[in-house]
């Protein structure tokens, strides 16, 4: 990582970890189209790479169905398992947002922070 980036990545940091503060999340990840981990700010009990990887797909399958149902634009993609929930955000056409949230996340203040973090997050990257 050059030291643009390294920058980069280092003014990401307090943003990401500021919605997973306040947002009670187990984990926030801000990642490349393509696979590659930009940030994160998340538990030790999650495979980051894995995680981003499958997003990645799962997001561009989401942006494959808006494009054949009459070229709808991607909001989120949700995935709710047993004890958790992934929401997946496209935050420009290179890069996305993963959160992990459970049954004690606040949902209100993501979904009313989530346009301002993304422009952010987009802002600094």
């Amino acid at each position: 990582m050059n030291g643009s980036n390294m920058q980069k990545s280092d003014e990401l940091y307090p943003i990401l970890n500021e919605l997973k503060n306040k947002g009670k999340l187990d984990g926030v990840i801000f990642a490349q189209r393509d696979g590659g981990l930009i940030k994160e700010s998340l538990e030790n009990q999650f495979d980051s790479q894995k995680i981003i990887s499958m997003s990645a797909s799962v997001l561009e399958s989401a942006v494959g169905i808006g494009e054949t149902i009459g070229n709808q634009k991607i909001k989120k993609v949700i995935a709710e398992l047993a004890e958790k929930t992934i929401l997946i955000f496209e935050c420009n056409e290179k890069t996305f947002l993963i959160l992990i949230i459970n049954n004690e996340s606040n949902v209100s203040y993501i979904f009313d922070s989530l346009e301002d973090i993304i422009r952010r997050i987009v802002n600094v990257y």
